[in-house]
């Protein structure tokens, strides 16, 4: 059996702390379709409990990927314990990484696909665990929809699923709080950065629909990875016509950032307006901006 990855939880306490700085530096807002994500749960008949356990995967946009993640998961999925795959050589260098619920993974071999499932599937074995994974495998453009994803977490999703069937009774029952009671959830989410009407970017979410193990059981792994690739790409596609909208009544912020142009040319017109009466507002738009 597995090991956990090891958190250090005044480490990740620390580091959650000055993730959120530097998003609010470096970003306008953050923002997600949070009421979109609870319509649909209540529109499926589905919910997520406190003893279920998450796998979240998303696009991989950026570098800002696992910072975005870490900050979400905090403000989100605050409940369930983090964990994170990310690239053995990076945590080699980064290995303060490792004491956070990342664990290494060596890429582009089968050695580190195993290591993968096997960590993944003990995660997921324990409640209030979420697992977040960019099954792209590489750098993407949020508009390519047509790459298939990585086959790891297809097989994972089948593993789980399978594991989920044999352990159930012949009566078909389950205890309160013991794996065959529990789910283990699919969700998507779409990740873009993006420039709106202020001179730092947006960072937008876009969750969709979510899949549990218990709506698939019995599927081969080619019928999970038709699902799971489908419900990411049309995820990255509702979020793409609400950015190219600007619809702002899809988001809820959850992180207000910098508006304005230069903090001297702003500092300059407030004092202008001050001494004129008159207040002056430094955003260049009302799109996204904290009440």
């Amino acid at each position: 059996m597995k090991s956990l990855p090891s958190i250090s939880r005044p480490l990740l306490g620390g580091f959650q702390w000055f993730v959120a700085r530097y998003l609010r530096k470096n970003f306008h807002a953050v923002a997600v379709n949070r009421e979109h994500l609870l319509a649909v749960m209540r529109a499926e008949g589905e919910s997520i409990g406190p003893d279920d356990a998450l796998v979240i995967f998303a696009n991989h946009a950026s570098w800002w990927d696992p910072l975005t993640a870490i900050f979400v998961a905090q403000r989100l999925f605050g409940d369930y314990v983090m964990y994170a795959p990310i690239d053995a050589e990076a945590l080699r260098k980064y290995p303060m990484f490792g004491r956070m619920g990342f664990f290494g993974v060596e890429q582009q071999s089968r050695v580190g696909a195993a290591e993968f499932l096997g960590i993944a599937e003990e995660i997921l074995r324990h409640p209030g665990a979420s697992l977040w994974v960019t099954p792209e495998g590489r750098f993407a453009d949020v508009r390519d929809t047509s790459a298939r994803l990585m086959p790891g977490l297809a097989h994972l999703a089948r593993k789980i699923a399978a594991r989920r069937a044999e352990s159930l009774p012949a009566d078909g029952g389950a205890q309160n709080g013991d794996f065959r009671s529990r789910c283990v959830w699919f969700i998507p989410v779409a990740v873009e950065y993006t420039f709106w009407e202020e001179r730092q970017p947006e960072l937008l979410m876009w969750f969709g629909r979510p899949l549990s193990d218990s709506a698939m059981q019995g599927e081969a792994k080619s019928q999970w990875d038709r699902e799971l690739s489908e419900r990411l790409r049309a995820a990255q596609r509702e979020l793409a016509s609400a950015v190219v909208a600007r619809d702002v009544s899809q988001f809820d912020i959850l992180l207000g950032g910098r508006s304005g142009s230069f903090f001297i040319y702003d500092w300059w017109r407030k004092l202008l307006g001050l001494l004129r009466g008159r207040r002056v507002q430094v955003e260049h738009g009302q799109k996204l901006n904290e009440r």
